[in-house]
């Protein structure tokens, strides 16, 4: 059974059953979660009083045996007789703290580590990253920078990694395969779409320096090219810092990730609290004949009259 928990301070409220309307949205493109619920209220009944006391600040947890969500509440709309509240974790803090920070030749999770500490986040698993790097950054929010060092760290490696948050506590972690069967509980009408809009088959990797025209690395499929024309991407890096090795993985990395039919996914399951953006998940939907590992890029769950539905856009891992 799914609970609610308002916390003011050192109370801690059960308002399971009052609230309604609830949603818990997870996407990789926003980063973070967000909560959603309704409250309802009337001023002159004094069973609402509950609802009157409620204020951005306060913390919201929501949990079923074990922590799914907790929050603080960011936005509270007023209308005569409801309140429409919208919380975010605490993701909320990396997105809205801007600093300024200077890598030299620090590993990534070093990286990572010290930009937590930065804003006083909590820190609890950290998984080791030996990708090196060199970089200044200025006028960023902690989320901006802790996306492009693991944007680094997938070009130069193939590897990709999250920052979770559980609870409160922050954990640097690889993808993980979330092994739950969803191939009986598909409902609705799923969608399936396969494009080659931002397929690319041909890398160059050159000088961020503008006055240097060199090619330090080139990658590319000649059978894609054939049969699709050629679509080139350049990546700039610094020719300086990045020895000949490195700078061949990084156009060998980035033909891997682009080259490829963009095949995507929209469905609704039956919920299961396992569901969030950024893990993965074997699907096999058998009106398309298609059985595959899914990267979830957003996940949506609500309960309408105490139901649990999830809907979810995947993506061909």
């Amino acid at each position: 059974m799914h609970k609610l928990k308002l916390i003011q301070g050192d109370k801690i409220t059960d308002i399971s059953k009052m609230a309604g309307g609830i949603s818990l949205t997870t996407s990789i493109d926003t980063l973070g979660a967000s909560f959603e619920f309704s409250m309802p209220r009337n001023f002159k009944d004094s069973n609402y009083a509950l609802t009157e006391t409620i204020k951005t600040g306060d913390i919201i947890k929501f949990e079923n045996e074990k922590n799914i969500f907790t929050g603080v509440i960011v936005d509270i709309d007023t209308l005569k007789f409801s309140k429409e509240i919208k919380c975010f974790d605490f993701y909320f803090y990396l997105n809205k703290n801007k600093v300024i920070k200077q890598f030299n030749g620090l590993n990534a999770s070093s990286c990572i580590e010290s930009l937590l500490k930065s804003i006083k986040a909590k820190i609890g698993e950290i998984e080791r990253i030996a990708t090196s790097i060199d970089k200044i950054y200025k006028n960023n929010t902690v989320a901006e920078i802790i996306d492009d060092i693991l944007k680094i760290v997938t070009e130069e490696t193939g590897k990709k990694y999250l920052l979770e948050i559980e609870g409160t506590t922050f954990n640097l972690v690889a993808h993980r395969k979330i092994k739950v069967q969803v191939t009986n509980n598909i409902f609705g009408m799923p969608t399936l779409t396969e494009s080659i809009t931002d397929m690319k088959n041909t890398i160059l990797v050159v000088s961020n320096d503008s006055e240097d025209e060199s090619i330090y690395a080139k990658a590319e499929d000649v059978e894609s090219i054939k049969k699709y024309g050629m679509l080139q991407e350049i990546v700039e890096v610094d020719p300086s810092k990045d020895d000949v090795s490195k700078v061949r993985n990084i156009a060998t990395q980035k033909l891997k990730e682009l080259n490829k039919i963009l095949t995507t996914s929209s469905l609704d399951v039956l919920g299961n609290d396992e569901l969030r953006a950024g893990r993965l998940l074997d699907v096999e939907i058998k009106e398309f004949g298609i059985k595959e590992e899914f990267l979830i890029k957003s996940c949506t769950h609500a309960f309408p009259k105490g139901n649990h539905i999830c809907s979810l856009e995947l993506e061909v891992s």
